[in-house]
């Protein structure tokens, strides 16, 4: 654990490619990030976990429904970024 913390510490903000790395442990999720992440999953998790499941887990179709949605998520927020940059450098 005490290696994951240094190597955190010492590639957190370092640029790869132009752009600066994002470090975190996996047991440090932002509280935004999963706030965001269940709201926009909550419908699609409530409609497809199992009637019997009182466990709480979810069910396999519902975790890739959820893994879809996120990566649909992912693409659109690319898709912005490329086209915010294109009008940046149009404005140049």
């Amino acid at each position: 654990m005490q290696e994951a913390r240094l190597a955190k510490e010492k590639m957190h903000g370092r640029l790869a490619c132009g752009r600066p790395l994002v470090i975190r442990l996996a047991s440090e999720k932002s509280a935004a990030e999963t706030a965001e992440n269940s709201s926009k999953v909550a419908g699609v998790v409530s409609r497809s976990t199992h009637s019997g499941s009182s466990s709480g887990q979810m069910s396999r179709s519902a975790k890739i429904a959820a893994i879809k949605n996120k990566l649909k998520l992912l693409e659109e927020d690319g898709n912005r970024a490329k086209k915010q940059k294109q009008v940046e450098h149009i404005s140049s």
